[in-house]
């Protein structure tokens, strides 16, 4: 059982539930707000504030996690530090507006290379010459059709308004890309990208550099750092009337962010409360993962509650970045940027 400090919240309600994370996995046809929606009206009472860690397209399917209580405000480390595996399935030789099958075919790829070249390549070769292109740094500029912000209102609302608004390539990062299966014209390709990527974009790339054009037919977000879709929460067994196991089925932040832990004792758990820095030489550490963070970590009290976070400001402090057991939570949602 999982313990931890109640906070208050406005109105002086009781939190119910520490900081927690569940792996949703979202249906196609399903908007993610439609998801948080769901999620917000049949949770348990005393949830504290409720949002997502990066959106997923109406057409796709596949991991998305929904935090609630103090883990709603871990959002910028979700996703910045934590990369996303997606399945991508899509078709080469057309070309649509938005990049996948919801809207209607604008180009055709009609050529011989296409049907010739193109359609004897070995899904080895594409691997390989994918890789080649498209691994590590990569510059790409937001989709026209994205909810990406320009003045204040998501991309896709200005071009379905007839007005294009290009924006300037921004660095991402693909760790992998394995061609999972070639029959053409359907490719199926499994990539690693650091969040804020967009698949829709990187597969009309990928179409490109094979010479030719191509558009999603299908995407699955299989992973977003170590939370598999294998393991996500599918519809049957989302919350109904308010019946769900919180505790059962959420999962620690500290459990999803694998930052190193330090273990305090009574005085320094007093300290961190009160806002004081620690001296690292005093402090008991538990390493997690090599090479994650260098200058965050949780912090637990002596029976392993966590009690908020701490970041490295100096070579011989560590101060507190976020107090859970100050959180002033309430049931109000709120709506991250799409990724």
């Amino acid at each position: 059982m999982i313990n931890f400090q109640m906070a208050k919240n406005k109105n002086n309600s009781l939190s119910q539930f520490p900081p927690l994370v569940f792996n949703v996995f979202k249906p196609a046809r399903m908007t993610s707000y439609d998801v948080i929606r769901h999620f917000k009206r049949n949770l348990p009472a005393g949830f504290g504030k409720i949002g997502h860690f990066g959106t997923l397209d109406p057409f796709a399917c596949g991991v998305m996690l929904i935090g609630i209580g103090g883990a709603a405000r871990l959002n910028e480390y979700i996703h910045d530090m934590l990369p996303k595996t997606y399945l991508a399935i899509g078709k080469l030789g057309i070309e649509t507006p938005t990049g996948d099958y919801e809207s209607e075919i604008i180009q055709r790829d009609e050529s011989l290379y296409l049907k010739r070249e193109i359609a004897s390549f070995s899904s080895e070769f594409i691997e390989e010459r994918l890789r080649e292109k498209f691994m590590g740094d990569y510059l790409q500029a937001p989709h026209k059709y994205s909810a990406s912000k320009f003045l204040g209102r998501n991309m896709h609302q200005w071009a379905r308004e007839g007005i294009e608004v290009k924006k300037e390539p921004v660095l991402r990062h693909i760790y992998d890309i394995q061609v999972v299966k070639y029959k053409f014209p359907y490719l199926s390709v499994r990539v690693t990208v650091s969040s804020g990527t967009y698949v829709r974009t990187l597969f009309n790339h990928m179409s490109n550099e094979l010479g030719t054009i191509g558009s999603l037919v299908a995407l699955v977000r299989e992973k977003i750092g170590d939370i598999s879709s294998h393991d996500g929460l599918k519809r049957p067994l989302w919350p109904h009337e308010k019946n769900l196991d919180v505790i059962k089925h959420g999962i620690r932040i500290d459990d999803v962010l694998p930052f190193d832990k330090i273990h305090l004792n009574g005085s320094q758990i007093t300290s961190f409360k009160c806002g004081a820095f620690l001296r690292p030489e005093n402090l008991n550490f538990e390493r997690i993962k090599e090479n994650f963070s260098s200058k965050l970590f949780w912090i637990l009290d002596e029976e392993k509650n966590l009690m908020g976070m701490g970041h490295h400001s100096f070579p011989n402090e560590i101060r507190p970045k976020i107090n859970f057991h100050l959180e002033v939570q309430d049931e109000t949602s709120f709506h991250h940027g799409l990724k």
